[in-house]
């Protein structure tokens, strides 16, 4: 799988370069550039093209000689960048208090009282899910660690 560094921009000098070619040997050279690990945008920016224009130049240009044979260049920092930051996790303790309460919550009816340990577990499992999913843990995370699907979890974070 290809992997590129995100948030990179082209070196001055390739950016001279690419706004000096035209026609095949501009898009060789763009295909060149992606295949080194540039990003798409990076690719478009200094040239104003899309990257929808610079995909399809990379997959259908012709292989021909270039007159261009200047050294490609490579991102700086070639490690991947997500763009979903990693979840915090849920802690064995939460883990522990959400698969106790879940079976109770699941119990819960709006007429019961406020005593009743269903309506207790109900606000209790709401409460912590919701603080959880506010600090970075995705709803799947929560869903599974509940065994409830995430439209279940979903609706439990979201209606607050």
């Amino acid at each position: 799988m290809r992997r590129s560094a995100r948030n990179q921009s082209l070196p001055k000098v390739e950016q001279e370069l690419l706004a000096s070619l035209q026609g095949t040997e501009l898009k060789l050279r763009c295909r060149e550039l992606y295949n080194a690990g540039w990003t798409l945008s990076a690719i478009g920016d200094p040239i104003e093209k899309q990257r929808s224009t610079i995909r399809f130049w990379i997959n259908n240009v012709p292989d021909v000689p270039t007159r261009v044979t200047d050294i490609v260049p490579t991102p700086e920092d070639r490690r991947y960048v997500p763009k979903k930051p990693a979840s915090p996790g849920v802690s064995p303790s939460e883990r522990e208090t959400i698969q106790h309460l879940a079976p109770l919550a699941r119990r819960y009816r709006a007429k019961l009282s406020l005593n009743h340990p269903s309506t207790q577990a109900n606000k209790e499992l709401t409460e912590i899910c919701t603080l959880l999913h506010n600090s970075g843990v995705p709803l799947q995370e929560l869903a599974d660690v509940a065994g409830v699907t995430y439209r279940a979890m979903y609706r439990r974070v979201r209606s607050r």
